[in-house]
């Protein structure tokens, strides 16, 4: 039932409008000065208030200004009721707040209509506030998950600072959202090797942070059978399709797999549609992509991937990055952005791999504020011989 609040001091007014309420069922709660309407505002959250011009203690406008000010009742609809023919009353009324007036002498289906169509907008006002509610606590809830994602995700994404028989390892992750659809994983196979995983999943967000954790589990459970790089690319990927057969379209991952044996100084590696590796030679002062081709991982069930090697030196490394560092200025132009990669690398070279992941961010993720990366994510690894 609603509440609706009259208030007047004048008995005959107040009895009135009393009987044409109560003819539909209305709740009337009565007020006859301005310190008893605000009294009673506050004790019974009327939903419509009749307002008397001409009070007591204070007149209409102020007990409107009042309530039109706090914002525990601004929302408070107000029919006012203005002396006849005065438009200057009707002018202040609004001015003060109300939201709308009648002018007395009025009749009942005049009164009754402006009665309804204020306590509908009220109704309506009610709705929103609720869905704006369950809203906003939903809001908290997702932002509640991507936090425990984030905090996963990075539980699965740690970045590296170490190294295996003077190899040294050092990576870089940097999420375009709280979770990304980047992974690499770094880890050391046996005494003389390690394996250096990096993949980008399809997607942004959420759904992407889920497919990521998945292919770790796949990469980490195959990781004891000791495959070929290739050969685990190929596990990875028959497994990968079968989980999403007939399910979810849309849903791959590129992937670079490379086994790195310290004491032979050589490197095996098996692509899946990644972005090329950079391998810089310090002798020869040369930077080269470890060029090999492959199908992203999860687009063909059967897909065979290739195995190529390739020989180290003493102050030689490798560049491995997500495609994020790319697309943040150069997405249009990949040739161009891999000469001005190879030019960076040469020229930095000798300096700690820490040191040339900042170098190489500053140029091709911060160089241009307005071209920064926020729609892709980025991860970078150094392996420095």
């Amino acid at each position: 039932m609603d509440k609706i609040l009259v208030v007047d001091d004048i008995d005959e007014n107040i009895e009135l409008i009393s009987r044409f309420l109560l003819s539909l069922d209305y709740e009337v709660i009565i007020a006859r000065n301005g310190e008893t309407a605000l009294q009673k505002i506050q004790s019974f959250s009327p939903d419509l208030i009749i307002l008397g011009l001409i009070l007591p203690d204070m007149d209409g406008y102020e007990i409107c200004r009042r309530l039109k000010s706090n914002q525990n009742t601004e929302y408070t609809s107000v029919l006012m009721v203005t002396a006849h023919g005065s438009t200057g009353s009707r002018i202040k009324a609004l001015e003060a707040g109300a939201d709308d007036f009648i002018t007395k002498p009025f009749d009942q289906i005049t009164l009754l209509a402006k009665v309804k169509s204020l306590l509908r907008i009220k109704h309506l006002s009610d709705q929103l506030k609720q869905k704006y509610s369950e809203l906003h606590e939903k809001n908290k809830q997702m932002e509640y998950q991507l936090k425990m994602a984030k905090e996963i995700q990075r539980s699965l994404i740690q970045e590296a600072n170490f190294s295996v028989n003077d190899v040294k390892f050092t990576s870089k992750y940097m999420p375009a959202q709280d979770v990304g659809g980047d992974l690499y994983d770094i880890i050391k196979l046996n005494d003389n090797s390690v394996g250096v995983f990096i993949a980008d999943v399809s997607g942004h967000g959420i759904a992407s942070a889920l497919l990521t954790s998945m292919l770790k589990m796949l990469f980490r459970n195959l990781i004891p059978y000791n495959y070929a790089p290739n050969k685990l690319l190929e596990e990875m990927n028959r497994k990968f399709s079968n989980i999403f057969a007939n399910k979810v379209s849309d849903v791959y991952a590129a992937a670079f797999y490379a086994r790195i044996d310290t004491k032979s100084k050589k490197i095996y590696y098996s692509n899946a549609g990644h972005s090329l590796p950079l391998f810089v030679k310090n002798a020869s002062h040369t930077a080269d992509e470890l060029e090999i081709n492959g199908l992203p991982i999860g687009l063909m069930e059967d897909a065979v991937y290739d195995l190529k090697s390739n020989v180290f030196e003493n102050d030689d490394l490798i560049l491995f990055y997500t495609d994020g560092l790319c697309d943040c200025i150069y997405k249009n132009n990949p040739e161009e952005f891999i000469e001005e990669l190879k030019k960076l690398i040469l020229q930095y070279k000798e300096y700690p791999p820490e040191e040339i992941i900042e170098i190489i961010l500053n140029k091709f993720y911060n160089d241009n504020p307005e071209s920064r990366c926020s729609i892709d994510d980025l991860s970078i690894i150094i392996c420095k011989m």
